[in-house]
């Protein structure tokens, strides 16, 4: 005979209570403001921070093309040491 699924005795706690969604919004830190958002706002704000960084890489290297990095004067080099080891 099949047996009934058992189940748990408290069924509040199959999810953990997560203390910073009930602290109010000026005692939070910064990453339990983040993380009490919702899952897909975390993701939407993640691909934003991601997609900036990424368009400030390729505008950075399109920038440099068009303006190259000056020339600064630098210490004359002393010529290398030929070594004696073979």
């Amino acid at each position: 005979m099949a047996q009934p699924p058992k189940t748990p005795q408290n069924p509040e706690q199959n999810h953990p209570e997560f203390k910073f969604r009930t602290k109010p919004v000026q005692e939070r830190s910064i990453f339990e403001s983040y993380a009490a958002l919702p899952a897909r706002t975390r993701l939407y704000v993640s691909l934003g921070i991601t997609a900036f960084a990424g368009i400030g890489l390729l505008v950075s290297d399109k920038l440099e093309a068009v303006f190259p990095p000056a020339q600064t004067a630098q210490a004359p080099r002393s010529p290398p040491v030929p070594s004696t080891s073979s």
